[in-house]
């Protein structure tokens, strides 16, 4: 595989990772704000229901962050392959600085992408199932029998 395959490769696949960390923040956003306007009030199936297709839904990003990350490293092991590359990139994120601790740039970014979507999951459940919303904005429901 030459230098500029695998450059091809690597920009390709960064644009899937861009467009995967877009989508997982929409889906999260959108959770919030139906979270906000109607799921709060909503009865605990409603709740449940929704909970499970983010849940879903964000299962489904990180599979296929798994796998692009997978390709991601198949590219840093062709261009480590290369012996004598012509851009003079030693190489993509497999250097691992002191302030590390010994981690690469892609298990730091991995670890702190994977404890960010692990917070905000938790708390997305917190808010729920278990935090009790101030105020009520759906009032009763009245059935008018005529």
């Amino acid at each position: 595989m030459s230098e500029a395959e695998i450059l091809s490769i690597r920009n390709e696949l960064t644009g899937l990772v861009i467009s995967v960390v877009s989508v997982s923040f929409g889906m999260i956003s959108a959770y919030i704000a139906g979270l906000w306007l109607f799921l709060r009030e909503a009865p605990i199936s409603l709740r449940l229901l929704a909970f499970f297709l983010l849940s879903c839904g964000l299962a489904f990003m990180g599979a296929l962050t798994a796998g692009l990350n997978a390709l991601l490293l198949g590219t840093e092991t062709a261009w480590a392959k290369l012996s004598n590359p012509a851009s003079e990139i030693p190489g993509f994120g497999n250097v691992r600085p002191d302030w590390l601790h010994g981690l690469s740039l892609y298990d730091a970014s991995a670890l702190l992408g994977g404890l960010a979507f692990a917070a905000i999951y938790v708390s997305l459940g917190y808010l729920t199932f278990v935090y009790k919303w101030p105020g009520a904005t759906a009032g009763e429901v009245r059935v008018s029998r005529d």
